[in-house]
C-alpha cells in the first residue's frame, strides 16, 4: 500500500537543513573550531593581544558562530519566498520506487537512488546527490512518518 502525502515547506525546517547541511561538512566543521579557537586564544591571552589583534580575532570568532548562521538563515527564507518552495510538493512511496511531484513536474526514483539518507526524529533528509536532498517534516505527515522511516530503511537495504 503506497504512502502519499503533500509537504509545504515551512521555515523552520528548511532553516534546519540548510544549518545542519553546512555545518556537518568539513568547512563548516574547519569554521567552527577556528571561531572557538579564536574564543579562546581571546580569552587566554586577552593582556598580550594588542587593539587591532583583539578586533581581529573578535570579528574571527563572530563569523563562523553568529554572521555565518545568519546569512545562511537568510538564504533559506529568500529560497522558501521564492521558486519551488511556494508550491508544495506531493509525494508518493510504494514498495520499490517513490515518486515526487509538484504541479506538472514528476518524478519518479527507486530507493537504492537515494544516496544518502539522514532520519531524524522530527524530519527526514533524503540526499538524492551530494548538495540537495528532500525534505520531509514529520509535522507534515504525522501519522505516516515512522512507517515512512521504516519503508526508506528497508527499500535502501536493497542496495
Amino acid at each position: 500500500m503506497p504512502i502519499e502525502f503533500d509537504v509545504k515547506m515551512d521555515a523552520g525546517s528548511l532553516s534546519g537543513f540548510v544549518i545542519r547541511h553546512n555545518y556537518m561538512r568539513p568547512g563548516g566543521i574547519i569554521g567552527v573550531f577556528l571561531s572557538v579557537a579564536a574564543i579562546v586564544a581571546l580569552i587566554i591571552r586577552w593582556d598580550h593581544w594588542t587593539g587591532v589583534q583583539r578586533c581581529l580575532l573578535i570579528v574571527l570568532a563572530l563569523l563562523f558562530l553568529v554572521f555565518q548562521p545568519l546569512m545562511l538563515l537568510q538564504k533559506a527564507n529568500t529560497q522558501l519566498h521564492s521558486g519551488a518552495f511556494r508550491v508544495p510538493m506531493h509525494y508518493e512511496f510504494g514498495e520499490e520506487t517513490f515518486v515526487v511531484s509538484q504541479e506538472s513536474n514528476k518524478e519518479e526514483f527507486a530507493y537504492v537512488d537515494i544516496r544518502k539518507a539522514i532520519l531524524k526524529k522530527n524530519v527526514m533528509y533524503l540526499y538524492m546527490t551530494a548538495v540537495s536532498a528532500f525534505i520531509i517534516p514529520r509535522s507534515q505527515c504525522e501519522d505516516v512518518f515512522d512507517t515512512l522511516k521504516e519503508k526508506i530503511r528497508e527499500g535502501r537495504k536493497l542496495q
